[in-house]
């Protein structure tokens, strides 16, 4: 069992790879994929020779006697929630270090880029169910609060559920809302959740795989262990047929996992945690895609 001590140190470490992760340029293309909702009225003034006709405040113009236009600011601020996966699959780890471990390096990267943004933060924790809700703040001692919460969260042994956190959002919050959800879909169906929630939120979905689901390693004859409900399988890894049926079994959930996100225009990003798992260049691949898409 790890013991407090252990706790501190893993957290104290993410905090440092993430504040060491999140430098100005990641900062910067976090702020342009991820504009506010609009722009909100400033205030007025006075014409001016190559000012757009299109923004001249007539009704102010006709009282006045001047021509004066409408100035306004971008309404940059966002409410973003990270929905982080808490159940033991995630928890496992064939050659890195746990998917809990990179996804609680995803979720404080993530958490300080929008805060150093002036953006509201909130965290939700998730298995079959909400876990954990905090509210959406602003700063990065709340967010640092909240990932030392995460690092000491043990991990829940049931079959996750992503649908819980999509419609307690749902639910709970009537305007848009940024929505990060980091699991690794080994999960319930979720389709008529995602589908809704996507519809009025902007959604993102950051999928972290461990490098054994893609290739079943060559082992022999061992007992593989549902880490969600604790069933143990006697499975010859050496088995040719038994690797194929698994890489086509494997291959076929994630074109169907892909397939739903695309259907419902969610982006979505795969980590790989491996030895050369890189977070900041796998966000930064995501921050340009978004912000490309939407010029």
């Amino acid at each position: 069992m790890t013991s407090l001590n252990d706790l501190i140190k893993e957290s104290r470490k993410i905090e440092i790879r993430a504040k060491g992760l999140v430098d100005d340029n990641l900062s910067g293309e976090y702020k342009t994929a991820f504009k506010g909702r609009g722009i909100d009225f400033h205030d007025l003034r006075e014409y001016l020779h190559g000012d757009e006709v299109r923004s001249i405040d007539w009704n102010t113009t006709a009282r006045t006697g001047e021509p004066y236009i409408k100035q306004f600011v971008e309404q940059r601020e966002l409410s973003i929630y990270l929905a982080i996966d808490i159940t033991k699959s995630i928890n496992y780890g064939s050659i890195n270090k746990s998917r809990h471990h990179l996804a609680a390096l995803i979720t404080t990267v993530l958490s300080l880029s929008a805060a150093r943004n002036g953006d509201r933060v909130g965290f939700i924790f998730f298995s079959d169910k909400i876990e954990h809700f905090t509210e959406a703040q602003k700063g990065q001692v709340h967010c640092m609060k909240i990932l030392r919460k995460l690092i000491n969260h043990d991990p829940i042994p049931v079959l996750s559920n992503p649908g819980s956190p999509l419609e307690f959002i749902m639910k709970r919050h009537k305007k848009r809302s940024m929505i990060f959800l980091i699991s690794d879909f080994l999960s319930q169906r979720f389709e008529n959740e995602l589908k809704f929630c996507s519809h009025r939120n902007d959604l993102v979905a950051i999928q972290i795989i461990d490098p054994a689901e893609i290739e079943l390693p060559r082992a022999g004859k061992v007992y593989v262990k549902n880490p969600e409900n604790g069933k143990s399988y006697l499975v010859d890894t050496d088995d040719n047929t038994i690797q194929e049926n698994y890489k086509n079994q494997r291959s076929k959930w994630q074109r169907n996992l892909d397939s739903n996100f695309k259907l419902n225009k969610i982006d979505h990003l795969k980590v790989i945690n491996d030895e050369n798992c890189d977070p900041a260049k796998a966000l930064k691949i995501l921050f340009k895609s978004r912000a490309k898409s939407k010029n």
